[in-house]
């Protein structure tokens, strides 16, 4: 029998926030540390993604790439380097959101990994038609990390990526900035995986007394000095003022100190062996923060074990040896969705450097945050 149109009743679907995503309600999470602002965007339990603002700059910087449905395209436009720890959906899966971000007249941004990246991110390129963006293709310089070295490409999204030189790694370095440098560690998760710590640099101080030592007066040439130190030009020549001319290497080692600065530390998705717990407990010490999965409770090792994932014990014993001023735990197994708080309670009586979000800031949906000079 034929339907009426008084039969056709409209009707409405609803969708509870998180049913079609990885984010669900998380708050996120945020810490500034010294100039820079980490955010984990989906929170403890989503998809891992690290979005690390510097302050004083347009910039932004991102440790995984995750689901990125909650970032903002502004924030996309700024982003100027990506360092993956691994290619699981979890992992690199907003990497399509990101690229057509970036669709438009943006400088390359620079993409590091472990070994197997270029071939991930050039298939996810090759999934998309890009006959409509004339020269306003995504253009990225894949760096995959070999030890000692890394194999770069530039990538222009629709094209062949273009091999370039390969560049060393001195003490794991695969970033070095005026202001900061980033360094990698690699870790064992069934499959190589990367830790990374950003690591700005302090303040560059003349010493007591090194001025009068080589019969010279502070002005502009101290600008230059500390520029060519922090742009490693140590053969650049410096005149002080006394009559002679030095090697900035030669003329800094004279009369320059160089405070610490405070890092951060990332690192997900690794067993607890020793060789990984030796390698990020290395590349963590003294940090100031350190961002580290805490994915299953001791009940559950087992599942670890086999999964090649921390506990929550593991988790705390990396924070204690390296001796960081604190911890945030994060990419919980969703078993635990329901019984956080039995999480932090477990970890808490592992370490006292655990910082764990504000309560009512998780029940308002808004980003718990922690300031520290």
């Amino acid at each position: 029998m034929p339907h009426t149109q008084s039969d056709q009743r409209a009707f409405e679907v609803r969708v509870e926030l998180g049913a079609l995503t990885s984010v669900a309600g998380d708050p996120q999470v945020a810490v500034r540390v010294g100039p820079a602002i980490a955010t984990l965007v989906n929170g403890i339990g989503g998809d891992p993604l690290l979005q690390l603002r510097l302050i004083h700059e347009a910039r932004s910087l991102l440790f995984d790439m995750g689901d990125s449905g909650r970032m903002a395209l502004r924030s996309a436009h700024q982003v100027s380097d990506v360092f993956i720890t691994h290619c699981h959906a979890d992992h690199i899966g907003g990497f399509m959101w990101f690229m057509r971000s970036r669709i438009g007249h943006f400088p390359a941004c620079r993409l590091y990994g472990p070994p197997g990246l270029l071939e991930h991110i050039s298939g996810i390129t090759k999934g998309v038609l890009w006959d409509r963006v004339e020269d306003r293709a995504p253009r990225f310089v894949v760096h995959e990390w070999h030890g000692d070295h890394m194999k770069r490409w530039r990538l222009v999204s629709g094209e062949t990526p273009e091999p370039l030189q390969d560049q060393p790694t001195p003490n794991g370095e695969l970033l070095h900035e005026p202001e900061f440098r980033v360094r990698a560690t690699q870790l064992d998760h069934g499959t190589p995986v990367l830790a990374y710590a950003w690591e700005p640099f302090g303040k560059l101080q003349v010493r007591k007394n090194s001025l009068s030592d080589i019969d010279a007066k502070a002005g502009p040439w101290l600008h230059d000095l500390k520029m060519a130190v922090l742009k490693k030009q140590p053969d650049k020549l410096i005149c002080p003022g006394n009559g002679e001319t030095y090697r900035a290497g030669t003329l800094a080692s004279k009369i320059l100190k160089q405070e610490a600065g405070q890092a951060i530390v990332y690192a997900t998705d690794f067993a607890d062996t020793p060789g990984n717990i030796r390698n990020l407990t290395n590349l963590a010490a003294g940090a100031h923060t350190l961002f580290c999965e805490a994915s299953f409770m001791v009940a559950d090792t087992e599942q670890a074990k086999r999964t090649h994932h921390l506990t929550t014990d593991a988790t705390a014993r990396i924070a204690n040896q390296a001796g960081v001023r604190q911890l945030i735990a994060f990419h919980f197994s969703h078993r635990y969705a329901r019984k956080r708080d039995a999480v932090y309670r477990e970890l808490a009586g592992f370490t006292d450097r655990l910082l764990v979000p504000e309560p009512e800031n998780a029940q308002s949906g808004h980003p718990s945050t922690r300031s520290d000079p």
